[in-house]
């Protein structure tokens, strides 16, 4: 503090008489020069001093002395000017230069140099600047010491009464108990990561494959070829049986929906027939598809039951598909009723205009499962490609969340992909055409076969 303040008085007395700098002890070494020659014997200052000695007493407009060799007295008069400014009155009369050199002359002869005045006014800078720096030390030990108290009484009273504290540590009465004094404390990332639970994934159902005829397991291995047939006459389903065989799927579906006789059961036992001389040990799907999900059936619910049941007595069809979300037909009761006769089921839902969001879908997924069916299929209609991406990814899902065989797909030129994709998403069968195709989208089993292979 005394070294900013003797920076800022002598700034100032440099710049108020155009003068340099001049440090404390030149002026100091000038004035008991002056002093010295003025009265070289005497020891004591006399009480006046002649004009003959101190020619500026006599003649007043002598040459003023230089502000190099200022006095005491002067030195102590700019320190005020210094601290307290310029003096805003310009027209405020200074003294008779004479005054002035007798003041600082009788000054010289007091004893009272300017070292002396110099050194005191050293010492008190020096005692105001202990002071400041002492009452800022105290200001700051109370400071700590309230924030110290402060902090203190925060974590006091972050500390429960009783029960675990934040470090996991038990605490009685405010305090650790004894087991806990003596180990260490543990950190707030510890205790959150002993205490952080995983959400619980869920269960991955165990998967129950079909077993059909001739080593055909559907949901085990690749996904199966099946190849529909959709003749209108006995002729025409044979047609497509022979061309059918000669690819060699793993499946054959007989749509009876296109078959015009389908009320008659003896013209469809005559097909069944048919169908097993020509396909062999190859499994046959049986469907009757209802307008409602995109078939040719005019068939009522009471004579759809009475189809489907008595199909599920013949030897030669292997598993049957039923609509499981038609409210006409009872579904869950006339898939046990199948189920009694020792047939498969495959509960199946199409929709031919669009394909739902995700939540819908999973509705619909688990709708079909709680019909008891064997497989659950689901087909949908694509608008854009997000759509075919949803449902290959709702069926990976649901294939690891339901034990039943899935069996999805996306039709439309847009929807290929999920034909072929089945060995990535879980599905366990596609559809593939020989000659006509029983909807959009299908793919030829040879192209069908090769691609799925490839990939």
């Amino acid at each position: 503090m005394w070294f900013t303040r003797r920076r800022k008085r002598n700034h100032f007395l440099g710049r108020r008489g155009n003068a340099p700098e001049i440090s404390t002890d030149t002026a100091e070494s000038e004035v008991t020069e002056q002093s010295a020659e003025m009265h070289p014997t005497s020891e004591s200052a006399p009480e006046t001093v002649s004009t003959a000695e101190n020619p500026a007493v006599a003649n007043p407009s002598a040459e003023k002395p230089s502000e190099t060799a200022a006095p005491a007295e002067n030195l102590t008069e700019r320190d005020s000017t210094a601290e307290n400014g310029p003096e805003t009155n310009p027209q405020r009369e200074k003294p008779a230069e004479s005054e002035r050199t007798v003041k600082s002359v009788g000054d010289a002869f007091s004893g009272e140099t300017v070292s002396n005045k110099s050194e005191d006014s050293n010492k008190s800078e020096d005692s105001n600047a202990s002071e400041d720096s002492d009452a800022s030390e105290d200001s700051n030990t109370s400071e700590d010491s309230d924030a110290s108290e402060d902090s203190n009484a925060l974590e006091e009273s972050n500390e429960p009464e009783e029960g675990v504290n934040m470090s996991g540590d038990e605490v009685v009465n405010g305090r650790r108990s004894e087991e806990d004094a003596g180990k260490p404390q543990r950190s707030l990332y510890e205790w959150r990561r002993e205490k952080r639970t995983k959400t619980p994934k869920p269960v991955k159902a165990v998967k129950r494959p079909l077993p059909l005829k001739n080593g055909v397991i559907l949901g085990q291995g690749l996904p199966k070829i099946c190849v529909p047939i959709t003749g209108e006459s006995r002729e025409a389903v044979g047609e497509q049986a022979r061309q059918a065989a000669a690819e060699a799927p793993d499946l054959v579906e007989w749509r009876a929906d296109c078959f015009r006789d389908l009320d008659n059961v003896e013209k469809i036992a005559e097909v069944l027939i048919s169908l097993q001389e020509i396909l062999g040990d190859i499994p046959i799907l049986f469907t009757v598809r209802t307008k409602r999900e995109g078939g040719k059936s005019h068939l009522s619910a009471e004579k759809y039951r009475s189809v489907i049941l008595y199909a599920a007595g013949r030897p030669e069809i292997s598993v049957i598909d039923i609509e499981g979300l038609n409210p006409e037909i009872n579904t869950e009761l006339l898939v046990s009723q199948v189920h009694e006769l020792g047939m498969p089921v495959i509960a199946s839902w199409h929709n031919f205009s669009k394909t739902p969001k995700k939540p819908e879908l999973d509705l619909i997924f688990d709708r079909l499962a709680r019909t008891g069916a064997d497989v659950l299929k689901v087909a949908v209609m694509p608008k854009k490609p997000k759509d075919v991406l949803r449902l290959m990814s709702v069926t990976e899902e649901k294939n690891r969340q339901i034990s039943s065989p899935l069996v999805t797909m996306a039709m439309g030129d847009l929807g290929r992909i999920s034909r072929v994709g089945g060995r990535i998403t879980g599905s366990a069968m596609t559809f593939g055409s020989v000659g006509e195709a029983s909807a959009p989208g299908q793919l030829p089993v040879g192209e069908l076969r090769r691609i799925m292979k490839d990939i």
